[in-house]
């Protein structure tokens, strides 16, 4: 049965990604793109293990790095560093509350464009970082919480089926 579950997450993560690439591509707010898959990862690792959270977090960011990353192995290591920043800091977090879940996504979200920024000025890729990527971290983060709004509850009735840890 587990099997079937992980084969099911892989099947959902690809489809986010073509969601992501073809249909939210064109869809941007105020200039900033969605990222489903950090929404995805996020809203899950409030209910599964820690182990089968960064897991997850990796195959996503290595699928996300395969099919639409700019540098690979950049999502691959910032969704795994979010996922252990939500698990170590949100256990004290009601899931049944839908707030508090939200800001932990939208937090995630600005931790996750800020590190991004690091390793683009790193990369020697920053040379575009400036007062505009700090208002698409911040439409980013707004962007990302509205449609979390919509992929965490899914997320809850779902796993919360499972009663969350496998």
């Amino acid at each position: 049965m587990k099997i079937f579950r992980h084969f099911i997450f892989f099947i959902v993560i690809c489809l986010a990604l073509i969601i992501e690439a073809t249909f939210f591509s064109s869809l941007k707010f105020f200039g900033a793109n969605l990222n489903i898959i950090l929404i995805i990862i996020v809203s899950m690792s409030f209910f599964i293990s820690s182990r089968t959270a960064l897991i997850y977090a990796g195959v996503a960011g290595l699928l996300e790095d395969i099919f639409i990353g700019a540098m690979i192995g950049s999502n691959f290591l910032l969704l795994i560093i979010v996922v252990y920043l939500v698990r170590t800091y949100s256990s004290r977090v009601i899931r049944e509350n839908i707030i508090t879940p939200l800001i932990i996504v939208f937090t995630s979200s600005i931790t996750y464009y800020f590190l991004m920024g690091a390793i683009l000025f790193i990369a020697g890729k920053g040379y575009y970082l400036n007062l505009m990527y700090m208002h698409n971290i911040l439409n980013g983060s707004i962007y990302n919480l509205i449609i979390a709004l919509i992929i965490y509850p899914m997320c809850y009735l779902v796993l919360h089926k499972y009663k969350g840890e496998y």
